[in-house]
């Protein structure tokens, strides 16, 4: 049901954008390149090709530029004026061109590029433009050639060819035709969302007759993969459109490959162990040397299967990444894996990914269709199946001892299944009994509407042996009624926690496609979600390599618990103008102690809204770089936070100002942040100041912000609360505040009229230290009798009930009243991991009877260096 309803909130947002598809408008604000199509998308390796670039922004081209060194883009200036060739005495004007595009360029693709995706952007003078998606094929690559509306005019192609080519209005329909022999079985794909295309295509094949001999759209996403045995010899016909005929444009441009190449539809296993060389089991058509799949369809197209090695990279770092060359959406950009293809006699199939297990792989030999049939794997298992039989479960057991904790986790959709799977434990005795409930979609998500990775697979369950024995899980999928086979394949992760996380990181667009325009003394801001597996719930500090001279990244903390921040790069006055590439790297310490190091995954809006402030998800897929252009432009305007004269209002003390870069606050702490703005030209405009939230829910946020006056002209600074909410996780957070205005701006400096634009821009970075307001929950006493007596030593027990995940050591020392000197103990200990010390007290022999009192004070160090104490007042009698 979740995925129906995402579909339909995704329909609504393509409507929209199809209804704006004629009078496209750029986004308000200063200008960033937005292109929207590059045509053709690709091209065959070892060639050149002269493409065309549309987009918004884009004067003054510089080049292309490409995630992958091995493809050139170089910018092909208009012709000049030249001299006329009937009339040397005579000049040939230059043709008028718009300087806003559309532009063209030559872009040359080396013998030796790796086949498959890469992203490409436009670069000038207003910056780098968002990524678009060009391909390099090993087919011969020619454009759509009009008219093509009728058998009559088909295209005519060998068999071998990819046609780039644009469904130009919604009833545009585009015939092409090529030529076969009896028994080749041909493989017609048309590439359209996975190469950044609004298109929707449908294609039939038609023998020359008229008959038509097979259809296929939606195979993936809104590519179409049709395939048919030619029946005879003779010429046949693909026709392509959109379906329901509702939509065109020159955003709705697609690959149609027509070829006897290798396809591969599924790789089973999916998963393979990190290092080590696995034979998998190809699951497509054409496969040299492959045999048939018995029962196995796609689309109702029988399979074949090929037994192949795969030999994962050697890097020992593969396991964390995501290395791709196709299209990647949010639902499975989370996982890790890498590319593979298949290099047949008539070409090389299509490129697909093959993921990393993360526990020792367990491949299922058969499928367990009952569950006496259910194969017993060990704890700390991945398992990789598929359910073979339609309408099936498939089963599998483990045992576990009594109170033993075992994470259980299944993925389908996100490894690019084709069904809504779920699962629930049972009991081995009676597998009727059900353990677990029913374990189906995550609610989880990246970013309700930035960052969509929601999918229909369950969520990690945490599920405890009632009892000693063998338990049983079920592994079902909604769809099982009419899909079996090798597209219904899962993953399912049998083990102990493994705290970990994964991240993305996005330009600041949270409603439009975008790349990069960093002003010169101004700022780029960039999403930076976090993925917390199995319960990771540390800070993440996030750090920044390869920025250009000049650049200079802000302190970032994404806090424990916390789901995203803000990454906020500074641009000196005077940095040079530069288009440079960098990473994003994320930092943490799992439970162990041990540091995780990853790296942040590129991504971006593909298409914007026509209606920001909607909440709903944008289109957006990863990227395969990150990207930052300086320009010389100056920026109306900056915002700077003084955290040196930052004033701390404790709950409970003695207000005091800020000694360093970071606020250190106690749990319930207050404290008020002067913020200023510093306007760039002689233009001062009133800015409106928000924070950025850290949350989805502003209310869950464990640190706020409060606003409570606005940046003047004649007022430009003002006071920030930010409150360390009384229930916060203690650790490091970042607030950034953003600015809003508007400002009079002209792409022409001499432009006598210029009209009023919006700009924003993202302040200094708010580093804020919550300190718990306890490390522990202490029980004190009690003494025998409450008694001490005259010249004896007595034992105190002080027991701690450790929190926040507090392992260190605990300092407990007396402090006697007054009247109570002649108590005393010597300082003791609660050693790091233990939990109780007896505190000895001791009386003078000649001290005085009577009632006295003292206190227990217990210190711990958060952080390491920041005390946490806890006071006990304890009363008792001194006797002989």
């Amino acid at each position: 049901m979740r995925r129906l309803v995402f579909g339909l909130v995704c329909f609504a947002a393509s409507v929209a954008m199809v209804g704006s598809a004629v009078a496209q408008q750029p986004p308000p604000g200063l200008p960033s390149p937005r292109i929207q199509s590059v045509f053709p998308s690709g091209a065959k390796a070892g060639t050149s090709v002269e493409v065309t670039v549309t987009g918004f922004d884009v004067e003054e081209p510089e080049k292309l530029l490409f995630s992958h060194p091995g493809l050139k883009g170089e910018y092909i200036s208009p012709p000049k004026e030249a001299p006329d060739p009937k009339d040397p005495k005579k000049t040939v004007p230059a043709p008028k061109v718009n300087p806003a595009g559309p532009h063209k360029f030559k872009v040359t693709v080396a013998p030796d590029a790796p086949l498959g995706a890469f992203d490409v952007r436009f670069v000038g003078k207003w910056g780098a433009s968002n990524p678009r998606a060009f391909v390099v094929g090993d087919l011969v690559d020619v454009s759509e050639k009009e008219p093509n509306n009728d058998v009559p005019e088909a295209q005519r192609i060998e068999i071998g060819t990819t046609v780039n080519g644009i469904i130009s209005n919604p009833t545009d329909v585009d015939y092409t035709a090529f030529t076969g022999k009896k028994g080749q079985r041909v493989i017609v794909s048309c590439q359209a969302s996975s190469i950044d295309s609004k298109a929707e295509p449908m294609i039939e094949i038609f023998n020359a007759s008229g008959r038509k001999l097979t259809t296929n759209r939606n195979y993936h996403g809104n590519d179409a993969v049709a395939d048919i045995v030619l029946p005879a010899d003779g010429d046949y016909f693909v026709r392509l459109f959109q379906f329901t005929y509702t939509a065109g444009g020159p955003d709705y441009f697609y690959r149609l490959s027509v070829s006897t190449a290798p396809w591969i539809d599924a790789v089973f296993p999916p998963v393979v162990e990190a290092g080590k060389p696995t034979q998998v089991t190809l699951y497509g058509r054409n496969l040299p040397g492959g045999q048939p799949a018995e029962g196995y369809t796609a689309d109702g197209r029988p399979l074949e299967q090929l037994t192949v090695t795969i030999t994962p990279p050697a890097d020992a770092t593969a396991n964390t990444k995501l290395t791709s060359l196709t299209h990647v959406e949010p639902v499975g950009a989370l996982q890790d894996g890498f590319a593979y293809s298949l290099k047949g006699p008539n070409g090389t199939s299509n490129p697909v990914t093959i993921y990393f297990a993360r526990n020792k792989l367990v491949v299922k030999a058969k499928a367990a269709g009952s569950p006496d049939a259910a194969e017993v794997v060990p704890t700390g298992s991945e398992v990789a199946g598929f359910l073979t039989k339609k309408g099936e479960k498939d089963w599998i057991a483990f045992n576990a001892k009594k109170g033993e904790k075992v994470t259980i986790e299944l993925a389908a959709e996100r490894i690019g299944a084709s069904g809504d799977f779920y699962f629930s434990v049972r009991d081995g005795k009676d597998p009727k009994r059900d353990l677990s409930g029913e374990q189906d979609d995550d609610n989880d998500t990246l970013h309700p509407f930035g960052f969509y990775s929601r999918s229909s697979d369950p969520g990690p369950h945490q599920f405890t042996a009632p009892e000693d024995g063998k338990y049983l899980i079920a592994v079902a999928c909604r769809e099982s009624g009419y899909l079996s086979g090798p597209k219904a394949m899962y993953r399912l992760r049998i083990g102990q926690p493994v705290p970990d996380f994964r991240a993305v990181v996005m330009s600041y667009s949270r409603f439009y496609q975008t790349g990069s325009a960093a002003w010169q003394g101004g700022s780029q801001a960039y999403y930076v979600f976090a993925q917390r597996q199995d319960g990771y719930t540390g800070a993440i500090a996030v750090t920044v390599d390869g920025l250009p001279a000049g650049v200079t990244a802000q302190p970032l903390t994404i806090g424990p618990a916390v789901r995203w921040g803000l990454l906020v790069l500074d641009v000196a006055p005077g940095a040079a103008p530069t288009t440079t590439a960098f990473t994003v790297k994320l930092t943490g310490t799992d439970n162990a102690g041990k540091t995780l190091v990853r790296s942040a995954r590129p991504a971006s809006v593909t298409w914007g809204l026509p209606q920001p402030d909607q909440q709903i998800p944008v289109v957006s897929r990863l990227d395969q770089s990150l990207v930052i252009a300086v320009r010389p432009e100056k920026v109306p305007f900056s915002i700077k936070a003084d955290l040196a004269n930052t004033v701390v209002k404790p709950a409970t003390g003695k207000e005091d100002k800020v000694k360093g870069p970071v606020i250190v606050m106690r749990q319930g702490d207050k404290s008020t942040v002067p913020v200023k703005v510093e306007w760039g030209g002689a233009e001062k405009p009133n800015v409106t100041l928000v924070a950025e939230p850290m949350a989805q829910n502003q209310q869950s946020s464990p640190v706020s912000v409060q606003i409570t006056a606005q940046p003047t002209k004649d007022k430009p600074e003002v006071m920030v609360n930010v409150d360390a909410k009384s229930n916060a996780v203690p650790g490091a957070y970042t607030v950034v505040l953003r600015g809003n205005t508007q400002v009079q701006f002209a792409k022409d400096p001499m432009a006598k009229s210029k009209p009023t634009i919006p700009a924003e821009a993202f302040s200094t970075p708010i580093q804020v230290l919550v300190i718990p307001s306890a490390l522990g929950r202490f029980t004190t006493g009690p003494l025998p009798n409450n008694t001490l007596k005259l010249g004896s030593s007595t034992e105190l027990p002080i027991k701690v009930e450790r929190m926040h995940d507090f392992a260190g050591e605990y300092k407990v020392t007396f402090v006697p009243e007054k009247d109570a000197t002649s108590v005393t103990a010597a300082e003791v200990a609660i050693p790091a991991g233990k939990d109780e010390v007896k505190l000895v007290l001791k009386t003078a022999a000649d001290a005085k009877p009577g009632a006295l009192a003292g206190t227990v004070v217990v210190t711990a160090l958060f952080a390491g260096k920041y005390p946490v104490t806890y006071e006990n007042k304890v009363s008792f009698n001194l006797a002989k």
